[in-house]
């Protein structure tokens, strides 16, 4: 799985996030993907991201947000997601910007290379 474009892979990642389609949101990320919620710990690969990522899909959060900026240049992107999630009562739980960068495949489909979920609100 990928994205035709890199513009539509935050839409493609909250629905699969919000679905809690894990096997889904792994296949956005190419099998060698550097993955960090907080910049000290990193997942590496597949394995060590679908770790990452076990706990909060199997919460109740739910993703919202949108790419504040998007730069392509050849077959990669650089690109800055505002996001928010949202426990069951309706009340933002954790929220930031991510800055993310996605490389197109010879398949044409881009992926996450890596995807920093606070690189773009830590200080």
């Amino acid at each position: 799985m990928g994205v035709a474009s890199p513009e539509l892979m935050a839409e493609t990642f909250i629905t699969l996030f919000n679905e809690r389609d894990g096997a889904g949101v792994l296949a956005l990320y190419e099998p060698d993907a550097v993955y960090t919620f907080d910049g000290k710990t990193k997942a590496v690969g597949i394995e060590q991201i679908k770790a990452a990522f076990d706990g909060v899909l199997a919460g109740p959060m739910k993703l919202s947000g949108a790419y504040e900026e998007v730069y392509v240049a050849g077959d990669t992107a650089l690109c800055r997601l505002k996001w928010e999630m949202r426990g069951a009562d309706g009340w933002i739980e954790s929220d930031g910007v991510s800055v993310e960068v996605q490389k197109r495949g010879s398949d044409g489909l881009w992926r996450f290379k890596i995807d920093d979920a606070t690189g773009g609100s830590r200080a």
